[in-house]
């Protein structure tokens, strides 16, 4: 198995997380299935994120660290990312995350089961909150599989986790930095959002991801206008280009802006 080639990359894009970091890196190191590569990309840290990353440089040939001198935002990290993956497949770890050990094992037989026509796979998530200074288990979150892209314009929660094919980022564009705040919010929904217009999502009904609850998310209540703002901007775009047939009736859930139905147009004369 070591001799054989690298079908993931792993991407890590990250911004001051230097406390979290190490957890989701020992998540790849510690995974089934040895064929990935990880990619770490520092949107301009001011903490201790480079010494943490190189720590584990010395553990393993297999980790990529490149920093950025500014902070750019999250989708400007992904779009950069994608230029550099060589691999068939592109997966996503937030830093503040980490990977269950079968993840990419799992992963990669679905998306070996599965056509062309499949753009990303996704399983089901433990979600976690930080409490004196530790992860406490909360709950694990079930997800469904999409019966088509208006399924999925409707559906509320994110899924985890994002493992792409990364000729279906390519044919889309890869992530935009031309939305409201420059893709620093909602950089999920952006890409979910134009890959569901072409291709099929496959899901895993597996756990396969941790997701970290804490202060800092970048989905913190405080950021809930600035998500309203790119949640509308990216649901009318899709809906424009999937025909125009549906307009968003938009509805508030926990404090958050969200699709709750879809209302048809009526036909011009």
């Amino acid at each position: 198995m070591k001799n054989k080639r690298a079908l993931v990359t792993v991407v890590i894009p990250t911004y001051n997380r230097a406390r979290f970091l190490p957890r989701a890196i020992k998540s790849i190191l510690k995974q089934k299935s040895k064929r990935w590569k990880l990619l770490i990309i520092d949107d301009g840290s001011k903490d201790k994120t480079r010494k943490v990353v190189r720590r584990f440089q010395k553990k393993s040939s297999k980790i990529r660290y490149v920093r950025f001198k500014k902070n750019h935002g999250v989708s400007y990290a992904l779009r950069k990312a994608l230029s550099m993956v060589d691999t068939k497949y592109f997966a996503q770890l937030d830093a503040d995350d980490w990977y269950e050990k079968n993840t990419i094992r799992e992963c990669l037989k679905a998306m070996r089961k599965s056509s062309g026509r499949v753009a990303m796979v996704y399983g089901n998530e433990k979600v976690w909150k930080m409490k004196k200074g530790k992860p406490r288990y909360q709950k694990t979150k079930k997800k469904k599989q999409f019966k088509g892209k208006y399924d999925f314009i409707t559906y509320h929660p994110m899924i985890y986790p994002r493992f792409y094919r990364k000729s279906a980022l390519v044919s889309v564009g890869g992530w935009s930095t031309k939305v409201p705040y420059k893709g620093r919010f909602a950089e999920d929904r952006q890409i979910l959002l134009k890959l569901a217009g072409r291709y099929k999502f496959k899901w895993i009904n597996k756990p396969l991801y941790n997701r970290l609850r804490h202060s800092k998310n970048n989905s913190r209540t405080a950021n809930n206008k600035k998500y309203a703002k790119v949640t509308r901007h990216l649901y009318k775009s899709a809906l424009k280009r999937w025909g125009n047939k549906y307009k968003p009736v938009f509805k508030r859930v926990n404090g958050r802006l969200k699709v709750g139905r879809l209302k048809k147009r009526k036909k011009r004369r």
